[in-house]
């Protein structure tokens, strides 16, 4: 969310599965890609199957479903899947290609005359011994190259020991890999990677190097001192990079910058150091067969983050998950020409009620996969309050953009990061929060329901610069729990506020909120998805429009908006209306948000854009909104809907059916009218559900005419003939109070969802 506010994204991809950096036990990325996507399939198969006799089974139980619906909620199953779940067993390491262990002479200097004085032999061949220099700014970026070979995919490995430093200045030493292009000059001369130990600051130093210096992540290792010993190993495999640090992986790193140049995929090997004396011992590569990292295709997706309409943010989502709900609005997406959903999980909800949140997770997947529609979870947020709250939370604030979304874990959490947690002084947040993602990922490792996972949404959103490192450390440490759980889907956190996102991500992600419409950085659509969009503007800006994001990035990057619903996150309002400055009148044109609560988009143009066009046939009510609930006069606003089914609160802005186009938050009336069909003949059974007034017409005959003004069940019958299209009109008036309007129907010639539907319209209605 951009400057403010939070989004996800979820796609249709073309390839599937993540790269961890190591040789793998394959030697080829593509046919990795194939056998994923076969078994996803064949998985994904089975998984449907089942499921349909689910729905039946479900349908016969439930004896009433919501006209317009199709599928049956699954019921909300508490139960842990990690329970009996076997761990995940990596593939055998590969046997290497061929295995060289290089010694003093094998390196070639490729610096000016006299700048490698002090790089000598150490007590054995095997050794190479660099002297601290005099000064700090001696030989403060000193390296060496071995020309031997050109690497690409293989490990490095030495023992390395590294002195305290010399002044004040930069203070590490390591291996540079990759390595091309190293020209006399200064201390970023060339092209390739860096990998240091750094004894000054105690880090574990990654970055790229491309005659400048690009920080990929700083990793805290206190045991990085003046005089110590470390094992070090790098390992290179298609843009991937780890790094094993004393026989235990730190660090994995995937170079996902958008249209990364060829000189990156491979090169020589070499040492370096800056401001240190240094010794490497026993310096040894391996090599492999060649991995190509897979490249993605998310021109197809077309999706949006989703919060429930009666959320505030992803706790409250979560702490008072609805599968009904969901059911609902999942249907409305999947009308509306949706197929991919991004979700917000949170840390706290894990943290004080982890059985539960997993089973609603479990129930989501297998709701969004009825509808046809994948799922992004996103684990961390950097958006919006830094101190979330577990438990209620508090009402949103009219006016106020996206008033009670908060970050995830929260800044409280990031700060004590590789402390104890406050529940458990044995574990730090670190290994807590590397049980939360594993929690996510082990009973999903090979889920075709996930599209991918994203550890961290917009990095820097937060405006916490002194946290910027440990937002790094954060989204490696959550790549590694994700691979070593065995995900065979990719991973992702987006570039926006912060680069260092892209360093951990699997393929490129962006967040364009410009209009005219930006595409990805340097132009590749490869492997690239606009993971977050749609923003309609303000006074004094010019704002996007759903037909524009369609045009621009459907079938190229694909596109996710912010968000399906237009509810009491409140994005409906703008970015700059934020508690010193809200909203003086509910806005005439909603900031974001595509559906409000009844299922009815906030322009059918909108639809159109997403389907298809004008010619596009939905299965779909047309539907009236009338202040005078006599319906006498002409409505306030003319729509179209897939369900008749739905509650409203008191809250001011969604206590109306639409608040934006002025339809009364009290005494106003609904009619929808259009066409069923009936998959056999039989005598059908049709109820409303209401707070007041509500009535049903079936070809011209009345069949409910409800008149108590108290929220109650009233049914009635008719009978329709097979494949034949009967006319359906449906009125209902609220007075005050929450609102409430459902209609469903049963009959026992059905057999499921499917035996009765709405027929799709002859067109959409092009006003709005």
């Amino acid at each position: 969310m951009r400057n403010y506010f939070v989004l996800a994204a979820l796609a249709m991809l073309g390839a599937c599965g993540g790269n961890d950096g190591s040789p793998g036990a394959t030697a080829s990325a593509n046919k990795q890609i194939a056998a994923v996507d076969s078994a996803a399939a064949s998985a994904a198969s089975a998984a449907a199957l089942a499921d349909t006799a689910n729905v039946e089974a479900e349908f016969r139980a439930a004896k009433t479903i919501p006209l317009g619906m199709k599928t049956t909620t699954p019921p909300l199953v508490i139960a842990d899947p990690t329970l009996n779940l076997p761990p995940y067993t990596p593939p055998p390491p590969p046997t290497p290609v061929s295995t060289t262990t290089l010694n003093f002479g094998d390196f070639t200097s490729y610096l000016a005359p006299g700048s490698t004085q002090g790089w000598q032999p150490g007590t054995s061949s095997s050794t190479i011994t660099i002297a601290p220099p005099a000064t700090n700014g001696t030989g403060a970026g000193d390296k060496t190259v071995a020309l031997a070979s050109t690497y690409a995919t293989a490990s490095y490995e030495a023992d390395v020991t590294v002195s305290a430093p010399v002044g004040n200045g930069a203070a590490n030493a390591g291996f540079i890999v990759r390595t091309t292009n190293p020209t006399a000059g200064g201390p970023d001369s060339l092209t390739g990677y860096y990998i240091g130990l750094d004894t000054g600051s105690h880090v574990l130093q990654v970055g790229r190097e491309n005659n400048n210096w690009t920080n990929f992540i700083a990793y805290p290792m206190s045991s990085i001192v003046g005089g110590s010993t470390h094992h070090l190993k790098v390992t290179t495999s298609g843009t991937a990079i780890t790094v094993d640090f004393d026989q235990q992986r730190v660090i994995s790193v995937n170079d996902a910058t958008n249209a990364l140049p060829v000189a990156f995929q491979s090169g020589s090997f070499g040492l370096r150091r800056f401001g240190v004396g240094a010794t490497f011992s026993n310096i040894t590569i391996h090599t492999y067969p060649t991995v190509t990292s897979p490249s993605f295709d998310f021109s197809k997706v077309v999706g949006a983050v989703y919060t429930p309409s009666n959320a505030v943010n992803a706790i409250d989502f979560w702490e008072n998950y609805d599968p009904e709900i969901v059911n609902r609005e999942l249907t409305y997406a999947q009308t509306y020409g949706m197929n991919t959903i991004a979700v917000y999980l949170h840390y706290l909800v894990w943290a004080n009620d982890r059985v539960a949140f997993l089973s609603k997770f479990e129930n989501l997947l297998k709701i969004a996969a009825r509808h046809g529609i994948k799922v992004s979870p996103i684990f961390y947020d950097d958006c919006w309050n830094p101190t979330p709250a577990y438990g209620p939370q508090p009402a949103p604030v009219w006016g106020v953009h996206n008033s009670q979304w908060v970050q995830s874990p929260g800044t409280p959490v990031e700060q004590a990061y590789f402390q104890p947690t406050a529940a458990n002084a044995g574990t730090t947040y670190k290994a807590s929060l590397a049980s939360y993602i594993t929690d996510f990922v082990a009973p999903h490792r090979n889920d075709p329901r996930i599209i991918f996972w994203e550890p961290m949404n917009e990095p820097g959103c937060s405006g916490n610069g002194s946290l910027q490192q440990t937002r790094a450390v954060m989204m490696n440490d959550a790549r590694i729990a994700i691979l070593n759980a065995g995900a065979t889907q990719p991973i992702n956190s987006p570039q926006v506020q912060e680069d260092e996102g892209t360093y951990f991500s699997d393929f490129y992600a962006f967040h364009p909120y410009n209009n005219p419409y930006t595409g990805p950085v340097n132009g590749s659509n490869v492997s690239a998805l606009n993971s977050e969009t749609l923003q309609r503007g303000f006074p004094g800006t010019t704002g996007q429009t759903m037909p524009g994001i369609v045009s621009n990035y459907g079938g190229t990057t694909g596109f996710i908006v912010w968000e399906l619903m237009i509810g009491r996150t409140n994005t409906r309002f703008h970015w700059g209306q934020v508690p010193s400055a809200p909203a003086t009148v509910e806005p005439a044109t909603p900031f974001q948000g595509t559906i409000y609560p009844d299922g009815h988009p906030w322009q059918t143009s909108e639809t159109q854009a997403l389907t298809g066009g004008f010619d596009v046939k939905l299965p779909v009510l047309q539907v009236g909104y009338y202040n005078d609930p006599t319906f006498s006069s002409a409505p306030v606003k003319t729509s179209i809907a897939p369900l008749i089914d739905f509650d409203l609160n008191t809250e001011r802005g969604t206590d109306s059916p639409d608040a934006s186009a002025g339809v009364n938050a009290t005494g106003y009336g609904v009619r929808w009218t259009g066409a069923i069909e009936a998959a056999r003949t039989g005598l059908y059974t049709f109820s409303i559900n209401s707070d007041n007034v509500a009535r049903l017409w079936i070809n011209g005959v009345q069949v409910i005419n409800k008149k108590t003004s108290t929220l109650a069940t009233v049914s009635g019958t008719t009978w329709l003939n097979a494949k034949q299209r009967a006319a359906i009109k449906v009125e209902y008036v609220h007075g005050t109070g929450p609102a409430s309007m459902h209609l469903s129907w049963s009959s026992p010639a059905a057999q499921g969802p499917g035996a009765l539907r709405i027929v799709p319209s002859d067109s959409l209605v092009t006003s709005n």
